[in-house]
């Protein structure tokens, strides 16, 4: 049987055709055809991000509360203390303070405990913590509960007393946990933070707590404390 050269032509296109239907390629005049692909460059996500310099990733502290940690800044050296500017007839000292929300916070010393005349009729949690201290990372959604839990009945102060803080700073730590009351810088609060080292035996571990109603401190935790602990206590209070 002949084949015509009209016969090759025809039989040539429809195999061609079926090539490139199927995406098949072979090789054409001793040439390999590769298919080609089409490179996507990946998405990157547009979210804004804060900067590194704002961001602070909490390392672990030692379960040894006293090792040299993250979560033992050390005690305060009377070097580090200021003039004192207001002194009451009982001699402790007035510490005019302002939160980094810019909340005016007044606190009083007394022997047994601390005033606070903006806070009256309120149960005070005063809170000693670092910004790098894990431990204070991972009680700041507890303080948060307790303090939706008891609305007016309960106000929680908390001083950044880990190094210095810049207000960018600051405002990036409340934001990422979501902080809902005042936090004052410890730098403006040394003598405050000497005080209760003397008179209340606290170290420098991370974090500390005390838990003061009608100016008498009526308990205080040294490190993490849970929160049946401390809502155990509230409630006792109330």
């Amino acid at each position: 049987m002949k084949i015509t050269k009209i016969g090759l032509t025809q039989i040539s296109i429809l195999t061609t055709t079926l090539l490139l239907n199927t995406a098949c390629f072979g090789i054409f005049g001793g040439e390999s055809v590769a298919p080609k692909r089409t490179q996507v460059s990946p998405v990157m996500p547009t979210s804004t991000q804060l900067k590194p310099s704002l961001v602070t990733i909490a390392p672990e502290c030692s379960d040894d509360l006293n090792a040299q940690s993250s979560c033992n800044k050390g005690l305060i050296k009377t070097q580090e203390l200021k003039p004192k500017k207001a002194i009451t007839q009982t001699g402790g000292e007035v510490h005019k303070l302002r939160s980094i929300q810019g909340q005016a916070i007044t606190i009083i010393e007394r022997s047994n405990g601390y005033v606070f005349p903006e806070l009256k009729n309120k149960i005070v949690i005063l809170s000693m913590f670092g910004k790098n201290c894990s431990h204070c990372i991972k009680e700041m959604p507890l303080m948060n509960k307790l303090r939706r839990q008891y609305g007016n009945k309960l106000e929680i102060v908390a001083l950044q007393v880990e190094g210095k803080m810049s207000p960018m700073q600051a405002n990036a730590l409340i934001r990422r946990h979501k902080i809902t009351y005042p936090i004052i810088s410890g730098e403006t609060a040394t003598n405050l933070q000497y005080h209760v080292q003397n008179t209340y035996g606290w170290t420098g571990i991370l974090p500390f707590l005390m838990l003061i109603k009608d100016g008498v401190t009526e308990a205080s935790y040294r490190g993490e404390v849970s929160y049946n602990e401390i809502n155990s206590d509230i409630r006792s209070l109330l």
